[in-house]
Formats: structure tokens, sequence, C-alpha cells
């Protein structure tokens, strides 16, 4: 719902919401599909809304809690160590959102961030990928096992560990 003030009030539920409370930063902020009153129907309707979890003062300090909670945790395999959430928005007298975008252009705004973080796991599978080349390397130049014409070998030296490291 729209407030005066330009902001709107957000209510509802997310889930599976990776990081979505914890206290090590200061601040968290959400973003937040949502449908304005009005809208036109199904996805084409959608907004996207800025929520934080505590709401900035005009001096961009930070002000009062959003009424946004943290409800459960999910129980799912996936990021170790990381809470990931049930959130609840506006169970008292709404959580405050501010419009990301245009009205209704929510789902072309959530794309074009979940594109370029698509593309950023991709590059940080290719680097795990490439340290543990390296870190096989290392460790197959390292190890010795076994005799070779009794003389003691590194592993690197037997052709399936090189066919592996090759593949």
């Amino acid at each position: 719902e729209p407030n005066p003030d330009g902001s709107y009030s957000i209510t509802g539920n997310k889930i599976f919401i990776s990081a979505g409370d914890h206290e090590l930063s200061e601040n968290i902020v959400h973003l937040v599909l949502a449908k304005i009153p009005g809208g036109p129907p199904g996805v084409k309707g959608i907004s996207l809304f800025i929520v934080p979890k505590y709401l900035p003062n005009p001096d961009g300090s930070l002000g009062p809690r959003n009424d946004m909670r943290c409800v459960s945790l999910e129980h799912k395999l996936g990021i170790n160590a990381s809470p990931t959430c049930v959130m609840s928005y506006g169970d008292d007298e709404g959580a405050v959102g501010f419009l990301l975008g245009e009205e209704n252009q929510g789902m072309r705004c959530m794309f074009t961030m979940m594109n370029n973080a698509r593309l950023a796991v991709g590059n940080e599978g290719l680097g795990l990928a490439e340290r543990a080349y390296q870190d096989a390397l290392a460790y197959a130049h390292e190890r010795v096992q076994g005799k070779v014409g009794g003389k003691p070998t590194l592993i690197v030296e037997y052709p399936d560990v090189r066919r592996t490291l090759l593949t």
C-alpha cells in the first residue's frame, strides 16, 4: 500500500532467504517483489521494493527497526552456516519499503540482478575449480607413493594421476 510520504507499506512473507537476518552488519536490506493495488494482473503488476531491517534517519544514520522479522530458520540442504530464513513483513503496522525502479517493472529489475548474480556464481565456481586444481597439482608433486625401479616415486609420475590432472 502506498504511504503519503512516497514509501510503501509491505505485508507478506518470503521463504528461503539466505542470510535473511543476522547481526554481522549494522543493517540488512531486502529486495522484495510485491504488487501495488490497481496494478495489472499477473507478473506484469509486480514491483520491486527495498525493505531495510532498520529505517534510515534523514541524516543516513540508523533509525527505528522496520516491521519485519525472521519467523523461522529453514531446514534445507545448501550453504552451511547460513541463516536461511522465513521472513515476515508487516505483522504490525506494515514494513516500510521504497520502490526500486518503476512501478510494475519489478520482475525486469529482479531478473537484471539475478542474471548478474548467476554470472558471479559461475565465476565463483570457476575460481574454486582452479584453486582445487592448483592444490591437487601441488599435492601430486609432493606425495611420494610406491617405487619405480626401486626409487621412491611422486604420484604425478603415474600415468593415471597425470591423466586425471589433465582432465
